[in-house]
């Protein structure tokens, strides 16, 4: 019987769309450009996420090639991408409702521990019985060690949760770990079909 709803975050409870929050950070198509290469399809987005890298280091890393202005712009996407960042509300008022009816909710989220500069000012985030941050445990989805590491961590039992995620090879690894697994394609009801 499934307890525990499981969540990662990009695409499943925030809009993670590297164009959009690019465009919003500046108007500029070459600026767009460059932030979307140099910040977050970078290695040092990837070592963030895996914790193997603090913010400084990965701005100083991504700045040693590139001109005053271009660094100025980096800082900005660095510290501001998650501005962008938009929550869904009508998975918020799923998340409200999955709780009225006795479901504990967490989140697993392959990110930075940029996530506690802002998941206070999300309102989806105050229902989350817990939060698995991968940059915080070293860890990253789909790697078994993550799943058991979260299960371990919270006390939970694998086959009463339900892992719901974007990326049907982060579904695999829950899956291969004995957690029931849902590659979510922003239709709720489709998360209410499993849990009946």
């Amino acid at each position: 019987m499934i307890k525990n709803i499981v969540l990662d975050m990009g695409n499943v409870c925030c809009r993670w769309d590297v164009d959009y929050i690019s465009q919003r950070l500046s108007k500029h198509p070459d600026d767009q450009k460059l932030i979307k290469e140099k910040v977050f399809q970078s290695k040092q987005w990837q070592l963030l996420d895996a914790g193997k890298m603090t913010l400084a280091e990965a701005e100083k890393e991504i700045c040693q090639q590139l001109k005053n202005r271009d660094k100025a712009l980096i800082h900005h996407a660095l510290y501001h991408w998650y501005e962008y960042f938009d929550q869904f509300d009508e998975m918020e008022k799923y998340i409200k409702k999955l709780k009225k009816c006795g479901y504990h909710i967490y989140l697993l989220s392959n990110c930075s521990l940029q996530f506690y500069d802002y998941y206070q000012d999300k309102s989806i985030f105050q229902y989350f019985d817990g939060y698995y941050i991968s940059a915080e445990y070293q860890l990253l989805k789909p790697s078994p060690e993550i799943f058991e590491d979260f299960l371990r961590r919270f006390h939970l039992r694998a086959e009463e949760c339900l892992f719901i995620d974007d990326m049907a090879q982060n579904v695999e690894g829950a899956r291969n770990v004995g957690l029931s697994g849902l590659i979510y394609r922003g239709k709720i009801p489709e998360i209410t079909e499993i849990l009946q």
